[in-house]
């Protein structure tokens, strides 16, 4: 047998089983109708006019109204974006509510997300200038977008990583978030 059909035949195979549809149950690590929460911890990055990183914390409620569709609402915080400057310090906290849009694959379900909601900035200066003049905090608009992988860990676990852009209207920072968390099924 010449060497090329020795290649194209497990080729040919390894595409086929690809292909080929598998069940929508054992594809996907969300379930219809159910409720998680996911506690998580981040770190902003990238932030607009390079104004640094921060760590923060976070949680997600979610609810999967199919295997591909859920909605979320999430609570999240940023402790300081200035971190290299010691006389001020920019936090910022963001309420949003988000669609998510789950690829169901076997083992592990990648996701896509987009969201709208409110973000507050805070500005703390420790000793300021008295001839300076300074923004003040602001609660905008904001809106993000991105994605992640969930993996399950347990009947009740999952592991969660996920990365978004956040855009705000104004003055608050825009920037990119990772965070990685442990989602807990409530109901099932």
């Amino acid at each position: 047998m010449p060497s090329s059909v020795r290649f194209v035949r497990p080729f040919l195979a390894v595409l086929a089983i690809c292909v080929v549809p598998l069940p929508a149950a054992a594809q996907s690590v969300t379930e219809p109708r159910t409720v998680t929460i996911t506690p998580f911890l981040s770190s902003a990055f990238a932030t607009s006019n390079d104004l640094g990183g921060s760590l923060g914390l976070g949680v997600a409620l979610t609810y999967d109204l199919t295997t591909r569709l859920g909605f979320e609402g999430e609570l999240a915080h940023a402790f300081d974006v200035l971190g290299d400057d010691a006389n001020v310090d920019l936090s910022f906290t963001n309420v949003s509510g988000n669609a998510v849009y789950n690829f169901p694959l076997p083992r592990v379900t990648p996701y896509a997300t987009f969201g709208i909601g409110i973000e507050r900035t805070s500005l703390d200066l420790k000793s300021p200038d008295p001839l300076a003049l300074y923004a003040p905090g602001s609660t905008e608009v904001s809106y993000n977008f991105g994605g992640g992988v969930k993996y399950p860990l347990s009947e009740l676990f999952v592991a969660r990583a996920d990365v978004r852009r956040f855009q705000a209207n104004d003055l608050a920072p825009d920037y990119w978030r990772v965070y990685g968390g442990l989602t807990w099924w409530i109901k099932r």
